[in-house]
């Protein structure tokens, strides 16, 4: 199963000061979809507050915020850019902060599908010069071929 990823999703160049405000963005986005519940963005970041997902990749770094599934009503990616990179914990070390640039946000409404997710997600993102060309993206459709 490869996660869909659908264009109105895919978010460019968004301009956020931290990863509170991002997740706030990308939250309110899937909520207005009807994609997410309610309480979808209160879980988020209470679960990024316990379990960072900043990943220190090299020149640019990712980030992959998810929460349970019972918050979401489908199962799909949202990815996002960033104007300026956004400091956010590290997953290795959660005391420690890195410049994140790329977010990608998986939504999932079965358990089941969480670690088929995180093997795609982590699939693309270890290619350092795919998370550059998804940075750079200027189209959704650029960043959907990407992923695929």
């Amino acid at each position: 199963m490869s996660l869909d990823l659908f264009p109105e999703d895919i978010l460019l160049h968004i301009n956020a000061d931290s990863c509170e405000e991002v997740l706030h963005l990308v939250s309110s986005h899937l909520l207005g979809e009807g994609k997410v519940k309610q309480s979808y963005e209160e879980h988020l970041l209470a679960r990024e507050e316990d379990y960072p997902t900043g990943l220190a990749l090299g020149e640019i770094n990712v980030a992959i915020p998810h929460t349970d599934y019972q918050y979401a009503n489908t199962t799909q990616l949202l990815v996002a850019t960033l104007d300026k990179p956004v400091t956010w914990r590290n997953m290795e070390d959660s005391d420690e902060s890195i410049p994140v640039s790329v977010v990608v946000l998986s939504v999932f409404d079965k358990p089941e599908h969480q670690l088929e997710a995180l093997q795609q997600i982590m699939g693309v993102l270890q290619n350092q010069e795919l998370v550059a060309q998804i940075a750079d993206a200027d189209s959704a459709q650029q960043v959907i071929g990407l992923f695929n």
